[in-house]
């Protein structure tokens, strides 16, 4: 039982087994759009790439009286595993940390499977929809719209819907009130404007645009007992998204510098906490194994993907605007300072 959906395993009396995955809340108009989307995403990648998503047996958009649930689902392949997160002790024991016996492997298949997914690339900014003649094409984005031509537009949309989850007094409640708090309210209301007015800026690359998981953390990633990677699921939300958009993965995720207490750091400006340190240093090995999943691909690959993971502003940028609609607190507006430069200035680098 998840946030947004029922799962259950389907045996069938020949062995095999399926996943029923349902939502929880009744069918609506765009409850069937993110599924549509969603099986729309994982038949693109099926089609275009290696990469192991589960297959879609049948699904049920919207209730029309034709089956009894009431609400969308679908029947999907069931990879014999278990999610990353939870081998080795689970959470509970590892605090959501992987070994350090599995990196080497983990993190080099995970980059082989991430610049894959950047070599399936489409002309617009938005959600992915399957035509009934089985061609691709794409659509709006919930709240924001679209689809975008461009990287700009995108970040126009955005600054000008996306509102912060949480009420002025809610932040008050949880920072304590004070100097303190008034600063972060200020930078969090003015966030959304301020993408707006440097949207230019922020759009650095051009599309074609590549496909975007939003949750891409191993508890995301089915493995086997020894760790190899079976299935990468849990697509939905996936869409096109700006270049500047792309992260590493989640598991790979940490606090911007320029949004972190300054007594995080040392004089050199090196994080003080040993996890924090580790993993800025994980991150420099996974691009670099990036890079050499990028060479294998030769010719049909540009490398773009590592360029956009080792640019440590447009990382920030990225995980800024994931937490601004996620609603974690922090100084937002510090990000945008990094771009006080022009869109040639930022290409020539």
């Amino acid at each position: 039982m998840g946030g947004l959906h029922l799962i259950r395993l389907l045996q069938f009396t020949d062995g095999e087994q399926w996943i029923a995955r349902i939502q929880l809340d009744a069918s609506t108009q765009e409850s069937a759009a993110r599924l549509r989307s969603e099986i729309g995403t994982m038949d693109l990648i099926r089609e275009r790439s290696t990469i192991p998503v589960p297959k879609v047996y049948g699904y049920e958009l919207f209730d029309n009286n034709s089956h009894g649930t009431g609400v969308a689902f679908m029947l999907i392949e069931c990879f014999s595993g278990n999610a990353a997160m939870d081998l080795d002790g689970g959470y509970e024991t590892h605090r959501g940390n992987i070994l350090p016996e599995r990196k080497p492997d983990f993190f080099r298949a995970m980059a082989e499977i991430q610049v894959e997914l950047a070599t399936i690339r489409l002309p617009k900014i938005g959600t992915i929809i399957r035509r009934d003649d089985g061609s691709y094409d794409v659509g709006p984005i919930p709240i924001l719209g679209g689809p975008f031509d461009s990287s700009a537009d995108f970040f126009r949309a955005w600054g000008t819907l996306t509102k912060f989850p949480m009420s002025e007094t809610d932040i008050k409640q949880r920072t304590g009130g004070g100097k303190l708090s008034d600063k972060i309210n200020t930078t969090i209301s003015m966030f959304p404007s301020q993408i707006k007015s440097k949207a230019s800026q922020l759009a650095i690359y051009d599309g074609p645009f590549p496909i975007h998981h939003p949750d891409l953390y191993h508890s995301n990633v089915i493995v086997d007992n020894d760790y190899r990677i079976l299935g990468i699921i849990d697509w939905e939300g996936a869409c096109t998204v700006p270049w500047e958009l792309i992260e590493l993965p989640l598991f790979l995720s940490t606090v911007p510098r320029p949004m972190d207490a300054a007594w995080n750091y040392d004089a050199n400006g090196e994080p003080k906490q040993a996890e924090t340190k580790q993993r800025w240093h994980d991150r420099a090995w996974y691009v670099s194994l990036v890079e050499e999943a990028e060479n294998l691909h030769g010719s049909v690959m540009d490398c773009q993907l590592s360029k956009i993971l080792r640019d440590e502003k447009l990382q920030h940028l990225a995980f800024s605007l994931r937490q601004y609609q996620e609603g974690k607190l922090g100084f937002y507006s510090s990000i945008l300072l990094l771009f006080n430069v022009n869109r040639e200035e930022r290409h020539s680098n």
